[in-house]
């Protein structure tokens, strides 16, 4: 069972592939779980407002002269001895530190969540490009299986008029090798899309390409507008790329940072407060155990406050280098800012040469397809020597190729535009 599962063809569209690559991508996945730790991090900063309870017990054997703990006499004999108690810690003014660690930690995690989208989104480029390439390898192979097909027909033909003596047998010979020349570049096409679809499974962590496929998932759009208002209508949407939100939330952070390092300045109240008792086998006599504990039983209660006075310059360093933080992630924010606005501008000015390039290639399919059939008709009739047809035949396959690569590199610059206007 797991030997056929293992071998079975898994084909994919572009979505799976995507959603397979999320699952399995190491960078996604130590980015969840750094939010993780993030996420654990802002619910121990929420809990610490909260006062925290200690316990304690201890049992003791003391045997030469010792201390009776019952009446504190020096004593000659072997006594047993233990306590208990508990006591409770509550912050009650930190220089606002517990509330803001709260708030950093929040803009902290929120930034992690970003971080997961915007690594999705470069591996979802990743995967589109590599995908595109499988797609396009595949249809670059189809044309050369039709050009062996082609020169094969013609081959048949020539053949036939050569046995009638109605050509000359050259002209075979150079159909001969034009027909292993195409079996060359077929051989070469149908490599090529191994090593696409080798690269797309190693973007996916697909562990076995050989059982790997894909479906052209793709659907093509007849009538696509690139003009300044589509442009516009995504710079529109800059500022909620999650790669800025990110960094819009650093900068949070960091401001946080400076009023966490100015903590210091303030002084510290808290108030402590418990209870305990002991039992000494020195009095079991007099007292018997609970005795013992409800006489020794001692509570406490105190409020403490603690100025800071002289703290070396610690302090002041620290509110300087939180500043010094501020402005250089602020800077890296205004930087990302920038770039991922020109990384928009060139997707679409690439998206808008790649359709004109696609139109471009569609006119010269046309027209050289109709010259090549046009050759093809003028060589059956002899006006035409091999060469010469194999020249109108190369042109026709180089702009086939041409139209292919052409119309890929559109779909892929679209699809990228796509991206960061859904974004």
């Amino acid at each position: 069972m797991f030997y056929f599962e293992g071998d079975a063809q898994h084909r994919f569209s572009l979505n799976q592939c995507i959603e397979y690559a999320y699952k399995h991508n190491f960078d996604v996945k130590l980015k969840e779980l750094r939010l993780k730790q993030s996420e654990n991090t802002l619910e121990q900063s929420e809990k610490a407002i909260y006062p925290n309870l200690l316990g304690s017990f201890s049992q003791g054997i003391n045997s030469g002269r010792s201390i009776d703990p019952f009446s504190n006499d020096f004593i000659q004999r072997t006594i047993s001895s233990n306590s208990f108690g508990a006591n409770a810690n509550f912050t009650i003014f930190s220089g606002f530190s517990l509330k803001n660690q709260i708030i950093q930690n929040q803009y902290n995690a929120e930034a992690d969540h970003l971080e997961i989208q915007g690594a999705k989104n470069e591996l979802r480029t990743r995967i589109t490009l590599a995908y595109m390439q499988v797609l396009m390898n595949q249809e670059l192979s189809k044309i050369s299986q039709e050009q062996i097909q082609n020169i094969q027909v013609q081959y048949d033909r020539v053949k036939a008029l050569v046995s009638e003596g109605n050509m000359p047998k050259t002209n075979l010979i150079d159909l001969d090798a034009q027909l292993a020349t195409a079996e060359f570049d077929a051989l070469n096409a149908k490599n090529n899309i191994d090593v696409s679809k080798l690269s797309l499974t190693q973007l996916m962590a697909f562990p076995n390409f050989t059982a790997f496929d894909i479906e052209n998932s793709l659907v093509e759009e007849k009538t696509i507008l690139l003009n300044d208002n589509y442009l516009q209508n995504i710079l529109s949407g800059l500022y909620f790329q999650p790669i800025i939100k990110s960094a819009e939330f650093r900068v949070r952070s960091a401001s946080i940072g400076i009023k966490l390092a100015e903590a210091g300045k303030y002084p510290t109240v808290s108030l402590g407060t418990g209870f305990g008792s002991a039992y000494s086998s020195a009095a079991a006599k007099e007292y018997n155990y609970f005795h013992q504990l409800g006489f020794n039983l001692n509570q406490f209660a105190r409020l403490s406050i603690n100025f800071p006075i002289y703290t070396n310059g610690q302090v002041k360093g620290r509110i300087s280098n939180a500043q010094v933080n501020q402005k250089i992630i602020e800077t890296q924010l205004s930087q990302t800012k920038l770039q991922t606005k020109q990384e928009i501008e060139q997707a679409y000015l690439t998206a808008k040469i790649a359709q004109e390039k696609l139109k471009a290639a569609q006119r010269q399919v046309y027209a050289q397809q109709i010259a090549y059939d046009s050759a093809k008709d003028r060589y059956l009739e002899g006006l035409l020597h091999a060469i010469e047809l194999n020249t109108f035949r190369i042109n026709l396959e180089k702009s086939k190729s041409n139209l292919i690569q052409s119309k890929y590199e559109f779909y892929f610059r679209k699809i990228m535009l796509d991206y960061y206007s859904n974004m």
